[in-house]
């Protein structure tokens, strides 16, 4: 099918060819990243015409800029945050790390949503603010407002923080070393504890056990006089 910009396509033919494009770009994008990915294969891959992208986008990083808002949002749609959230800070803390580790760990039918997002993790585009303050900090700010429900006392800001990435770290790390994990674990074993609510279930555990502010402290001042002892054995040798 071929398009110009010199008239308004029917608006089924506009939303067909949109979609194909942004799914098109999506496959491409992952495959070859932003820099190495061109208009002319995309819309070779949606069958659309050059002038397409332009006509809809503006051009190709509004087109990338769309394909991660889509990828956002379809899967802010899967798996949306549960409404019943404020009562129970622990309960609210398992239920919005469930739902980032259902975001990461899905695939999609496509193959390669979660692919486009590992990849401008690795190599960022002028999207990655974007996509962090869309895709992360949301999710990011409900789990640092819980553990310092949970924690309950005041504490220097950073170790709430902390807590907060230490979690969003754990389940990304699912995502990015799946792999590794095959390897490590038995497939009998992952298909009973590696499951999303399982593992859900022990990366809050995790946050549960290190947000008692009186352990953690304590923990911390001991590390701390640990590698100053090493440190000063190592200057006295």
């Amino acid at each position: 099918m071929s398009e110009t910009n010199s008239s308004l396509p029917p608006p089924d033919v506009a939303t067909d060819s949109r979609t194909r494009l942004l799914m098109a770009g999506g496959a491409v994008f992952a495959h070859r990243g932003f820099n190495r990915a061109t208009v002319r294969e995309i819309c070779g891959e949606a069958n659309v015409n050059i002038a397409s992208v332009g006509y809809y986008f503006g051009d190709k990083l509004g087109l990338y800029r769309e394909v991660m808002q889509y990828v956002r949002q379809s899967r802010e749609h899967a798996f949306p945050v549960p409404e019943c959230l404020g009562d129970e800070p622990r309960y609210d803390l398992f239920c919005l790390v469930q739902t980032l580790l259902s975001r990461m760990l899905t695939d999609d039918e496509g193959g390669w949503e979660t692919e486009l997002f590992l990849r401008e993790m690795q190599n960022p585009t002028s999207v990655f603010r974007e996509m962090v303050n869309d895709f992360f900090r949301p999710l990011f700010d409900q789990i640092r407002n819980a553990v310092q429900s949970i924690v309950g006392r005041p504490v220097p800001q950073h170790m709430i923080d902390q807590l907060a990435l230490s979690a969003v770290g754990q389940c990304l790390y699912y995502r990015v070393s799946g792999g590794v994990v095959k390897i490590l674990i038995p497939e009998s074993e992952r298909a009973e504890h590696y499951d999303v609510c399982s593992l859900s279930h022990h990366i809050t555990a995790v946050i549960l056990a290190s947000a008692d502010q009186a352990a953690l402290l304590e923990h911390k001042t001991q590390l701390t006089q640990l590698i100053e002892a090493r440190a000063n054995a190592l200057e006295e040798k």
